[in-house]
């Protein structure tokens, strides 16, 4: 990856934030093109930042979080890990990023703020835009939703709002 890119995205996504005090927009560099959508980006490796992934995957992988930790007969967490990341670490005014936040080891948790649902051991993390994923361990799913179209939510995105009740109602 070329650094000089790199350099470039982070100044100029500080200055829009600067500018603006939106911290999840759409973000344009000079000549148009989303960040998202240009190829250092999707190459670079930043977690927490830059995931790739389909609705159908991201709610396979919490979905696998919500019924044990296997996939397919595939372990990928131990039930226990999963437990000892729901614990609460942190709750209040997140520094960085100027909002209230709730978090266990890794993941985000429901909160008044931003549900996941009705039961209190459903956690995830929402994504650029408005996707979100997430487990609730209670009702054993697992949830994934990605747009087409970046939003400006903060927390839960209006769009997936109403999917997540829709879901909640059936079950």
């Amino acid at each position: 990856m070329d650094v000089s890119w790199e350099k470039s995205c982070a100044g100029s996504m500080a200055e829009h934030w600067a500018r603006t005090g939106k911290r999840n927009s759409p973000l344009l560099n000079p000549g148009g093109e989303s960040f998202t959508a240009m190829r250092g980006w999707k190459a670079a490796e930043m977690p927490a930042v830059n995931g790739h992934v389909t609705a159908r995957s991201l709610a396979r992988i919490y979905g696998a979080a919500a019924s044990g930790g296997a996939i397919d007969g595939i372990h990928v967490l131990d039930p226990e890990t999963i437990e000892q990341g729901i614990v609460e670490q942190s709750n209040g005014p997140d520094a960085s990023m100027m909002i209230e936040t709730r978090f266990g080891l890794g993941w985000a948790l429901t909160a008044p703020h931003a549900p996941y649902g009705p039961n209190p051991r459903a956690f995830g993390h929402s994504g650029a835009g408005g996707s979100l994923g997430f487990a609730d361990l209670d009702a054993g799913i697992g949830f994934g939703y990605t747009m087409n179209q970046m939003g400006n939510a903060l927390y839960v995105d209006p769009r997936v709002s109403a999917l997540i009740d829709a879901v909640y109602g059936w079950l």
